[in-house]
């Protein structure tokens, strides 16, 4: 293959690349609009002004669309975004502190992306190749918070007989749930993540464990 050939080729790749990207955010945004249950794959090749065969070039099937969806809002969920470097700076609170802060920003400025993962999460249940994504995505958040947990611990800043596991579950429960409440207003919203963080923050750091039944 000659420099041109390759080039052209190397061309090809990204503008395909970019269209599949494009239809995928079409996807996610009817998905958000629409549901699940309102979503059909012509609306998308409609919205991108190609037709049905053109879409099928680059998806094989609506589940194949939405699978990308998947991958797409799990990249996503996978970045903090109120991460800013300064890790050496960083105590387990701060690192605690900033799971809270990623979720407020994301239901302040993308609060459809918890429609889409709600909508999403349910498929899950009844579909093994989403339901292995969202394991993927849960692992990771799981690992992530044990460390963090940890660190807390060897830090002096959590209590040393924390349940690294079960809190670390319980968290990701927590941080979960307000997903579920991303139509509330933003005041209130504010408020909930604050009770919730002092709740936590009170739990893992006072040497007082929740209360059994």
């Amino acid at each position: 293959m000659d420099r041109n050939s390759g080039a052209a080729a190397a061309t090809q790749r990204t503008r395909t690349q970019d269209r599949k990207r494009e239809l995928v955010e079409i996807a996610y945004r009817l998905i958000a609009e629409k549901g699940l249950e309102g979503f059909r794959i012509r609306q998308v090749a409609e919205a991108a002004g190609i037709d049905n065969g053109t879409l099928h070039y680059h998806f094989s099937s609506k589940e194949a669309l939405i699978q990308s969806v998947v991958e797409h809002l799990l990249q996503d969920l996978e970045k903090n975004r109120c991460d800013r470097g300064n890790l050496k700076r960083r105590t387990a609170v701060d690192e605690l502190r900033m799971e809270f802060e990623d979720i407020r920003l994301r239901l302040h400025a993308s609060p459809e992306q918890f429609v889409v993962l709600n909508e999403l999460a349910i498929r899950s249940w009844r579909d093994p190749v989403i339901a292995k994504m969202f394991r993927r995505l849960d692992d990771g958040w799981y690992a992530h918070l044990e460390t963090l947990l940890r660190r807390g611990i060897e830090q002096g800043r959590f209590r040393k007989d924390l349940r690294i596991g079960p809190c670390a579950r319980a968290i990701m429960v927590a941080l979960r749930g307000i997903g579920y409440q991303s139509r509330l207003p933003r005041r209130e919203l504010d408020a909930l993540l604050s009770e919730i963080l002092a709740q936590t923050e009170g739990w893992i750091t006072s040497g007082r464990a929740p209360r059994r039944k």
